[in-house]
C-alpha cells in the first residue's frame, strides 16, 4: 500500500512537472526568442505558441505591438523621406539647430557651401560655419523668438568670394531654429554692374553735355564771334554731339542684346563674301590713316547660320578699335578660318597692345585699359561688350590676345550650327 501511494505521488509530481513545462517553461523560451527577434529587428518565425491561454495571449499581444511598431516605422520613414526630399531639393542651404545651437539637420546645399561632410551633425553651428555673425544671429532669434536676418561674405582660399543672405526662423513648438543660407553673389554682382553702368553712362554723358552747354553759353553771351572761331566752335560741338549719338546708340544696342525675348534673324552667311563686303565699306577709313589691310578668308569656308546684321556689328566694332589704335601707316589683318565645329573671325592690329593685367577685363562695359588715350581717340567703351553679347547669343566665344608694343588680336568663334540662346 505504501509503495502504491508513493508511486501515485510520483506520477502526480511528474504530471505536474510536464504540465508546467508544456504550459509555462517551453512557452517562456518561445516568448524569449520572439522578444529577442523583435529587439534585433528580425521578424519572428511565428507568434503562435503553445502553453496556457495567458502565454498565448502574451504572444498575440506581442504580435499586435510588432504590427503597430511596423506601421509607425513605415509612417516615420515616409515622413522622413518626404522631409529629406523637400530639404534636399532646396537650392538654398538649410540647417536645423537645437536650443544648444547644435546642428540636427542639414541639406546638401549647406554642405557644399561650407565644404563639410555628414559628420557635422551634432556639432555646434559656430564650429561648422566659423562665423560669429551667424552665431549671433541664431542667438538673437532663440532669445527673441522672432525671425532674424543678416548677410555673410564667405571667403575660402580655393573659392571666389560669395555673398550669402542668412535668415534664422525660430521653431515655435520647441527650442531651436531653422537657418536658411541663400547665395546672393550673382544678385550682388548684378547690382554692382547696374550701379557702375549708371555711373559710367552719367560720366560719359556729362563731358560732351558740359562742352556743348559751355559753347552755347559762349554763343549766347557773344554771338558775334569771328568766322574762324565760329567754325571751330561748331566743329567741336558737332564732334561731341556725334559722341553723344554713338553713346546712345551703343547703350540702346546693349540693352536690346541683354533684354529678354531677343530673337536672332538667322540666315546663311558665307564668311569670305561677308568679309569682302565689309572691307569695301571701310576702304575710306583705312585710307585716311594709310593702313595696309590684309584679308584672309577662303571661298570654300562653310556657310554659317548667323544673324548677319548682328555679325556685321561684331566686325564693325572690332575694325573700329583696330583703326583707332593702329598707328598711321600700320597694318590690320582680318581672317576667317574653321574647324569641324566652328568658324572663327579674327581682327589684328599692330597698335600699342594691352597690358596683361587689363586683358581679362576689356569685354566689360566701359572698361578701358588706357583712359587717357581713350579720351583722345573717342569711343563709348561699349563696343567689345556688345561683341561679347552677340557672340554669346550665337552660342559662341570671344577672346583677346595682346602684347605691349606688338598689337592686339580679337577672335570671335561661332558654332556652325549656331542657334539662339
Amino acid at each position: 500500500m505504501g509503495w502504491f501511494a508513493f508511486a501515485l505521488a510520483l506520477a502526480a509530481l511528474l504530471y505536474f512537472w510536464w504540465r508546467v513545462r508544456q504550459e509555462w517553461i517551453a512557452p517562456c523560451r518561445e516568448l524569449e526568442q520572439i522578444v529577442n527577434d523583435l529587439n534585433h529587428e528580425r521578424p519572428p518565425r511565428t507568434f503562435l505558441i503553445g502553453g496556457s491561454p495567458g502565454m498565448r495571449g502574451i504572444a498575440l499581444a506581442l504580435e499586435k505591438l510588432a504590427l503597430r511598431e511596423g506601421a509607425l516605422r513605415t509612417r516615420v520613414q515616409e515622413n522622413e523621406f518626404g522631409v529629406q526630399t523637400i530639404v534636399g531639393a532646396l537650392a538654398d542651404g538649410l540647417v536645423v539647430a537645437d536650443g544648444e545651437r547644435r546642428i540636427r539637420l542639414m541639406n546638401d546645399a549647406f554642405r557644399q557651401m561650407f565644404k563639410i561632410g555628414p559628420q557635422a551633425i551634432d556639432r555646434s553651428l559656430l564650429e561648422t560655419v566659423r562665423d560669429v555673425g551667424v552665431e549671433r544671429l541664431l542667438g538673437e532669434a532663440l532669445r527673441s523668438g522672432e525671425r532674424r536676418r543678416t548677410t555673410l561674405v564667405l571667403q575660402r582660399p580655393t573659392d571666389t568670394e560669395r555673398h550669402l543672405e542668412v535668415v534664422a526662423e525660430p521653431i515655435k513648438e520647441g527650442p531651436g531654429a531653422v537657418i536658411l543660407f541663400r547665395d546672393i553673389t550673382e544678385l550682388r554682382r548684378t547690382e554692382t554692374m547696374r550701379r557702375d553702368f549708371v555711373a559710367n553712362v552719367s560720366h560719359e554723358l556729362r563731358t560732351p553735355l558740359s562742352i556743348l552747354r559751355g559753347y552755347l553759353e559762349t554763343l549766347l553771351e557773344n554771338p558775334k564771334q569771328p568766322p574762324a572761331e565760329l567754325l571751330r566752335i561748331f566743329e567741336v560741338m558737332e564732334r561731341h554731339s556725334n559722341r553723344l549719338n554713338l553713346l546712345v546708340d551703343d547703350v540702346l544696342s546693349l540693352a536690346r542684346l541683354e533684354g529678354p525675348g531677343l530673337e536672332l534673324d538667322l540666315t546663311s552667311v558665307r564668311p569670305a563674301l561677308f568679309l569682302r563686303g565689309i572691307m569695301r565699306d571701310w576702304e575710306k577709313k583705312f585710307a585716311a590713316k594709310s593702313l595696309a589691310v590684309e584679308l584672309d578668308a577662303s571661298d570654300d569656308l562653310p556657310p554659317l547660320q548667323a544673324d548677319e546684321a548682328r555679325l556685321q556689328e561684331v566686325i564693325y566694332n572690332l575694325l573700329d578699335n583696330a583703326v583707332k589704335y593702329s598707328p598711321a601707316g600700320g597694318k590690320i589683318s582680318v581672317r576667317a578660318s574653321n574647324d569641324d565645329r566652328q568658324v572663327t573671325f579674327s581682327v589684328s592690329d599692330n597698335g600699342p597692345g594691352i597690358p596683361a593685367r587689363d586683358l581679362p577685363r576689356i569685354f566689360e562695359r566701359f572698361y578701358r585699359a588706357d583712359k587717357a588715350r581713350h579720351r583722345e581717340l573717342g569711343g563709348t567703351g561699349l563696343g567689345l561688350s556688345i561683341v561679347k553679347h552677340i557672340a554669346h547669343l550665337h552660342r559662341g566665344q570671344v577672346k583677346a590676345e595682346s602684347e605691349i608694343g606688338q598689337g592686339t588680336t580679337v577672335r570671335v568663334s561661332l558654332p556652325l550650327a549656331a542657334t539662339q540662346t
